[in-house]
Protein backbone atom coordinates (compact mmCIF):
# COMPACT_ATOMS: atom_id res chain seq x y z
CA UNK A 1 0.00 0.00 0.00
CA UNK A 2 1.06 3.54 -0.95
CA UNK A 3 -0.04 7.11 0.56
CA UNK A 4 -0.20 9.74 -1.58
CA UNK A 5 -0.67 13.37 -0.72
CA UNK A 6 0.30 16.60 -2.47
CA UNK A 7 2.29 18.24 0.16
CA UNK A 8 1.58 22.10 0.17
CA UNK A 9 2.98 24.99 -1.63
CA UNK A 10 3.69 27.78 0.90
CA UNK A 11 6.93 30.67 1.36
CA UNK A 12 7.77 28.87 4.37
CA UNK A 13 10.24 25.40 4.38
CA UNK A 14 7.98 22.42 5.81
CA UNK A 15 9.86 22.31 9.31
CA UNK A 16 9.34 25.81 9.64
CA UNK A 17 5.77 25.86 8.71
CA UNK A 18 5.48 23.05 11.87
CA UNK A 19 7.67 25.50 14.61
CA UNK A 20 5.26 27.99 13.66
CA UNK A 21 1.94 26.24 13.55
CA UNK A 22 3.53 24.32 16.95
CA UNK A 23 4.13 28.10 18.56
CA UNK A 24 0.61 28.57 18.61
CA UNK A 25 -0.61 25.93 19.88
CA UNK A 26 1.68 26.58 22.76
CA UNK A 27 1.01 30.29 23.10
CA UNK A 28 4.30 30.59 22.05
CA UNK A 29 6.11 33.59 20.13
CA UNK A 30 7.32 33.04 16.44
CA UNK A 31 9.36 35.83 14.76
CA UNK A 32 10.60 35.22 10.74
CA UNK A 33 14.16 36.87 11.25
CA UNK A 34 14.63 35.99 6.92
CA UNK A 35 12.33 38.61 5.78
CA UNK A 36 9.43 36.18 5.21
CA UNK A 37 11.55 33.21 3.97
CA UNK A 38 11.77 31.61 6.98
CA UNK A 39 15.09 29.86 6.70
CA UNK A 40 15.83 31.92 9.88
CA UNK A 41 13.79 32.50 12.65
CA UNK A 42 12.98 32.72 16.66
CA UNK A 43 11.06 30.77 19.44
CA UNK A 44 10.04 32.83 22.53
CA UNK A 45 7.45 31.65 25.53
CA UNK A 46 7.42 35.41 26.92
CA UNK A 47 10.92 34.38 29.37
CA UNK A 48 13.43 32.68 27.14
CA UNK A 49 13.99 32.62 23.68
CA UNK A 50 16.36 31.10 21.18
CA UNK A 51 16.91 31.15 17.27
CA UNK A 52 16.77 28.58 14.85
CA UNK A 53 16.17 27.65 11.58
CA UNK A 54 15.72 25.27 8.22
CA UNK A 55 18.26 23.90 5.57
CA UNK A 56 21.76 24.27 6.75
CA UNK A 57 20.43 25.10 10.22
CA UNK A 58 19.39 22.00 12.35
CA UNK A 59 15.95 23.03 13.22
CA UNK A 60 15.75 20.64 16.35
CA UNK A 61 16.73 22.74 19.23
CA UNK A 62 17.21 19.86 21.21
CA UNK A 63 20.38 18.39 19.38
CA UNK A 64 23.78 19.70 20.45
CA UNK A 65 26.23 21.07 18.12
CA UNK A 66 28.66 18.58 18.34
CA UNK A 67 26.06 15.45 17.70
CA UNK A 68 24.73 16.84 15.10
CA UNK A 69 28.25 18.20 13.41
CA UNK A 70 29.24 14.23 13.51
CA UNK A 71 25.72 13.07 11.75
CA UNK A 72 26.21 15.18 8.95
CA UNK A 73 29.62 13.30 8.12
CA UNK A 74 28.55 9.99 6.95
CA UNK A 75 32.30 7.98 7.28
CA UNK A 76 32.53 9.89 10.63
CA UNK A 77 29.00 8.49 11.75
CA UNK A 78 29.86 4.81 10.59
CA UNK A 79 33.12 4.78 12.48
CA UNK A 80 30.73 5.88 15.71
CA UNK A 81 28.70 3.41 14.91
CA UNK A 82 31.22 0.09 14.70
CA UNK A 83 33.05 1.54 17.79
CA UNK A 84 29.25 0.80 19.53
CA UNK A 85 29.10 -2.63 17.58
CA UNK A 86 26.07 -1.95 15.60
CA UNK A 87 25.68 -3.19 12.12
CA UNK A 88 26.64 -0.78 9.14
CA UNK A 89 27.40 -0.79 5.90
CA UNK A 90 31.27 -0.70 4.42
CA UNK A 91 32.21 1.83 3.19
CA UNK A 92 35.39 3.55 1.60
CA UNK A 93 35.70 7.85 1.59
CA UNK A 94 37.65 9.08 -0.64
CA UNK A 95 37.98 12.75 -2.27
CA UNK A 96 37.67 14.42 -4.98
CA UNK A 97 40.15 17.20 -5.22
CA UNK A 98 43.43 17.60 -4.13
CA UNK A 99 43.06 21.05 -2.17
CA UNK A 100 44.18 19.88 1.09
CA UNK A 101 45.74 16.38 0.05
CA UNK A 102 48.54 17.48 2.65
CA UNK A 103 46.46 17.51 5.45
CA UNK A 104 45.27 14.09 4.89
CA UNK A 105 46.82 10.41 4.79
CA UNK A 106 47.73 8.97 1.25
CA UNK A 107 45.07 6.32 -0.18
CA UNK A 108 41.84 8.47 -0.54
CA UNK A 109 42.22 10.42 -3.59
CA UNK A 110 40.50 10.31 -6.48
CA UNK A 111 42.91 7.88 -8.42
CA UNK A 112 43.00 5.51 -5.05
CA UNK A 113 38.54 5.77 -5.40
CA UNK A 114 38.96 4.33 -9.30
CA UNK A 115 41.33 1.26 -8.41
CA UNK A 116 38.56 0.66 -5.37
CA UNK A 117 35.80 0.72 -7.85
CA UNK A 118 37.45 -1.63 -10.25
CA UNK A 119 37.81 -4.14 -7.90
CA UNK A 120 34.13 -4.00 -6.07
CA UNK A 121 31.82 -5.96 -6.97
CA UNK A 122 29.59 -4.33 -9.50
CA UNK A 123 26.73 -2.16 -9.38
CA UNK A 124 28.41 -0.20 -6.67
CA UNK A 125 26.68 2.31 -4.52
CA UNK A 126 28.40 5.67 -4.60
CA UNK A 127 27.33 9.10 -2.56
CA UNK A 128 29.06 12.27 -1.52
CA UNK A 129 29.94 12.08 2.49
CA UNK A 130 28.21 15.38 3.32
CA UNK A 131 24.79 14.93 1.15
CA UNK A 132 21.29 14.61 1.70
CA UNK A 133 17.88 14.19 -0.26
CA UNK A 134 19.55 11.37 -1.85
CA UNK A 135 21.71 14.02 -3.82
CA UNK A 136 24.19 12.02 -6.14
CA UNK A 137 23.16 8.61 -4.44
CA UNK A 138 23.34 6.69 -7.84
CA UNK A 139 24.33 3.06 -8.17
CA UNK A 140 26.90 2.71 -10.62
CA UNK A 141 27.99 -0.66 -12.78
CA UNK A 142 30.74 0.44 -14.91
CA UNK A 143 34.28 2.28 -15.43
CA UNK A 144 33.00 4.65 -17.69
CA UNK A 145 29.99 5.88 -15.68
CA UNK A 146 31.80 6.32 -12.40
CA UNK A 147 34.45 8.11 -14.15
CA UNK A 148 31.56 9.82 -15.36
CA UNK A 149 29.71 10.13 -11.79
CA UNK A 150 33.21 12.09 -10.47
CA UNK A 151 32.73 14.57 -12.61
CA UNK A 152 29.33 15.47 -12.35
CA UNK A 153 29.65 15.39 -8.40
CA UNK A 154 32.75 16.71 -7.93
CA UNK A 155 31.29 20.25 -8.95
CA UNK A 156 29.34 20.06 -5.53
CA UNK A 157 31.11 17.95 -3.02
CA UNK A 158 34.82 16.99 -2.12
CA UNK A 159 34.12 13.31 -0.81
CA UNK A 160 32.56 10.70 -1.67
CA UNK A 161 32.34 6.78 -0.09
CA UNK A 162 32.13 4.00 -2.32
CA UNK A 163 29.73 0.90 -0.79
CA UNK A 164 28.36 -2.42 -1.59
CA UNK A 165 24.80 -2.23 -3.36
CA UNK A 166 22.42 -3.53 -1.00
CA UNK A 167 18.77 -4.96 -1.86
CA UNK A 168 16.19 -4.98 1.11
CA UNK A 169 13.25 -2.47 2.79
CA UNK A 170 14.32 0.72 3.84
CA UNK A 171 12.94 2.17 6.99
CA UNK A 172 13.04 5.47 8.45
CA UNK A 173 12.78 5.40 12.41
CA UNK A 174 12.22 8.65 14.06
CA UNK A 175 13.80 8.94 17.76
CA UNK A 176 13.54 11.53 20.05
CA UNK A 177 14.46 11.72 23.91
CA UNK A 178 15.14 7.89 23.90
CA UNK A 179 11.41 7.03 22.19
CA UNK A 180 11.20 5.67 18.78
CA UNK A 181 7.96 7.20 17.75
CA UNK A 182 7.12 6.11 14.12
CA UNK A 183 8.72 4.19 11.51
CA UNK A 184 8.09 4.00 7.75
CA UNK A 185 8.94 2.09 5.21
CA UNK A 186 10.25 3.83 2.00
CA UNK A 187 8.98 2.70 -1.24
CA UNK A 188 11.14 1.50 -4.09
CA UNK A 189 11.54 3.89 -6.81
CA UNK A 190 9.52 3.21 -9.62
CA UNK A 191 7.76 5.06 -13.04
CA UNK A 192 4.79 4.29 -13.77
CA UNK A 193 3.23 4.37 -17.36
CA UNK A 194 0.82 6.66 -18.71
CA UNK A 195 -0.12 5.01 -22.01
CA UNK A 196 1.59 7.14 -23.90
CA UNK A 197 4.94 8.43 -23.06
CA UNK A 198 8.74 6.85 -23.20
CA UNK A 199 10.22 5.24 -20.08
CA UNK A 200 13.19 7.75 -21.25
CA UNK A 201 10.45 10.70 -21.90
CA UNK A 202 9.08 10.06 -18.10
CA UNK A 203 11.97 9.61 -16.49
CA UNK A 204 12.54 13.27 -17.95
CA UNK A 205 9.47 14.88 -16.86
CA UNK A 206 10.23 12.84 -13.36
CA UNK A 207 13.50 15.39 -13.43
CA UNK A 208 12.00 18.42 -14.08
CA UNK A 209 10.04 18.68 -11.09
CA UNK A 210 13.47 18.89 -9.04
CA UNK A 211 15.11 21.43 -11.40
CA UNK A 212 16.51 24.22 -9.08
CA UNK A 213 15.48 22.39 -5.75
CA UNK A 214 19.37 21.77 -5.34
CA UNK A 215 18.64 17.97 -5.46
CA UNK A 216 20.62 16.03 -8.21
CA UNK A 217 18.63 14.85 -10.99
CA UNK A 218 18.33 11.05 -11.67
CA UNK A 219 20.96 9.70 -13.79
CA UNK A 220 19.06 8.77 -17.32
CA UNK A 221 21.81 6.68 -18.81
CA UNK A 222 22.76 4.71 -15.81
CA UNK A 223 18.50 4.58 -15.00
CA UNK A 224 18.21 3.26 -18.13
CA UNK A 225 20.65 0.94 -17.99
CA UNK A 226 19.07 -0.30 -15.09
CA UNK A 227 15.52 -0.61 -17.37
CA UNK A 228 17.08 -3.04 -19.74
CA UNK A 229 18.91 -5.21 -17.02
CA UNK A 230 15.81 -5.30 -14.97
CA UNK A 231 12.93 -5.75 -16.99
CA UNK A 232 14.69 -5.92 -20.83
CA UNK A 233 13.47 -2.99 -21.79
CA UNK A 234 15.09 0.17 -23.35
CA UNK A 235 14.44 4.00 -23.22
CA UNK A 236 11.64 4.04 -26.15
CA UNK A 237 9.56 1.60 -24.30
CA UNK A 238 6.46 2.63 -23.36
CA UNK A 239 4.77 1.33 -20.57
CA UNK A 240 0.81 1.23 -20.38
CA UNK A 241 -1.19 3.16 -17.92
CA UNK A 242 -0.43 2.33 -14.33
CA UNK A 243 2.17 -0.40 -15.43
CA UNK A 244 5.00 0.47 -12.48
CA UNK A 245 8.32 -0.30 -12.90
CA UNK A 246 10.53 -0.30 -9.91
CA UNK A 247 14.37 0.72 -10.74
CA UNK A 248 17.23 1.90 -8.64
CA UNK A 249 16.88 5.39 -7.21
CA UNK A 250 16.08 7.91 -4.53
CA UNK A 251 13.70 6.35 -1.71
CA UNK A 252 13.27 10.33 -0.15
CA UNK A 253 10.10 11.82 0.14
CA UNK A 254 11.58 15.26 -0.30
CA UNK A 255 13.16 13.50 -3.61
CA UNK A 256 10.05 12.45 -4.94
CA UNK A 257 10.03 9.17 -3.11
CA UNK A 258 6.70 7.29 -1.34
CA UNK A 259 5.57 5.80 1.75
CA UNK A 260 5.15 2.40 1.66
CA UNK A 261 3.55 1.41 5.38
CA UNK A 262 3.63 3.26 8.32
CA UNK A 263 3.85 2.46 11.74
CA UNK A 264 3.67 4.14 15.29
CA UNK A 265 4.50 0.42 17.23
CA UNK A 266 7.68 -0.18 15.80
CA UNK A 267 9.13 -4.00 15.91
CA UNK A 268 11.61 -4.31 18.66
CA UNK A 269 14.79 -5.03 16.67
CA UNK A 270 13.91 -1.92 14.30
CA UNK A 271 13.43 0.19 17.57
CA UNK A 272 16.14 -1.28 19.17
CA UNK A 273 18.80 -0.41 16.38
CA UNK A 274 17.40 2.82 15.80
CA UNK A 275 17.39 3.87 19.42
CA UNK A 276 20.89 2.06 19.35
CA UNK A 277 22.51 4.64 16.56
CA UNK A 278 20.60 7.23 18.32
CA UNK A 279 22.78 7.20 21.59
CA UNK A 280 26.47 6.51 19.94
CA UNK A 281 26.22 9.56 18.18
CA UNK A 282 24.95 11.64 21.59
CA UNK A 283 21.87 13.00 19.61
CA UNK A 284 18.06 13.56 21.30
CA UNK A 285 16.20 14.31 17.74
CA UNK A 286 17.07 11.77 14.94
CA UNK A 287 16.15 9.81 11.50
CA UNK A 288 17.66 6.51 11.56
CA UNK A 289 17.75 4.73 8.00
CA UNK A 290 17.48 0.94 8.11
CA UNK A 291 17.83 -1.48 5.88
CA UNK A 292 16.78 -4.80 6.23
CA UNK A 293 18.68 -7.23 4.04
CA UNK A 294 17.15 -10.43 5.39
CA UNK A 295 16.25 -12.73 2.24
CA UNK A 296 12.18 -13.34 3.46
CA UNK A 297 12.39 -9.33 4.74
CA UNK A 298 11.60 -10.08 8.24
CA UNK A 299 13.81 -7.52 10.33
CA UNK A 300 16.79 -10.60 11.04
CA UNK A 301 19.47 -8.59 9.04
CA UNK A 302 18.96 -5.29 9.43
CA UNK A 303 22.28 -2.53 8.55
CA UNK A 304 21.94 1.35 9.19
CA UNK A 305 22.38 2.94 6.26
CA UNK A 306 22.79 6.64 7.75
CA UNK A 307 21.72 8.76 10.66
CA UNK A 308 20.50 12.25 10.09
CA UNK A 309 20.68 14.16 13.21
CA UNK A 310 17.74 17.38 11.42
CA UNK A 311 14.96 14.91 10.55
CA UNK A 312 12.59 16.10 7.94
CA UNK A 313 8.97 14.70 8.97
CA UNK A 314 7.35 15.67 5.87
CA UNK A 315 6.09 12.19 5.37
CA UNK A 316 3.81 12.05 8.14
CA UNK A 317 2.13 15.69 6.59
CA UNK A 318 2.15 13.11 2.99
CA UNK A 319 -0.05 10.59 4.64
CA UNK A 320 -2.31 12.96 7.03
CA UNK A 321 -0.58 12.74 10.51
CA UNK A 322 -0.64 16.61 11.36
CA UNK A 323 -1.60 15.59 14.93
CA UNK A 324 1.95 13.49 15.23
CA UNK A 325 3.69 16.38 13.62
CA UNK A 326 2.20 18.58 16.55
CA UNK A 327 2.58 16.46 19.08
CA UNK A 328 6.48 16.42 18.05
CA UNK A 329 6.92 19.71 18.02
CA UNK A 330 4.89 21.06 21.26
CA UNK A 331 6.79 18.68 22.65
CA UNK A 332 10.45 19.50 21.46
CA UNK A 333 9.87 23.38 21.85
CA UNK A 334 8.47 22.40 25.57
CA UNK A 335 11.81 21.00 26.26
CA UNK A 336 13.54 23.09 24.62
CA UNK A 337 12.53 25.98 26.52
CA UNK A 338 12.09 24.31 29.65
CA UNK A 339 15.69 23.49 30.09
CA UNK A 340 16.86 26.90 29.18
CA UNK A 341 15.70 27.99 33.05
Amino acid sequence: MQFAKVLPMTPYPAQTRYVRRACEQLGFRFVDLDDGGGYLFAVSDGAHEFVSGSAAICTWPLNSAHAFGVSRDKHHTNTVLARAGLPIIPSRLFFLDERHVKMRAPGRERADALEAFAQMAKPVFCKPNTGSHGDFAECIGDAASFQDYLGRVARHYEMILLQPALEGHEYRVFCLDGEALFAVRKAEFALTGDGRSSMRELLRAHNRGFEGKGVSLVAEEATLAALHLRHDMDGDYVAATGERLVLPGRRNLSAGGDVDAFNTEIPAALARLALGATKALGLRVAGIDIFDTSPTRDLSALVVIEVNGNPGIQALEAIGRDDLIDHIWQTVLTRAVAEMK
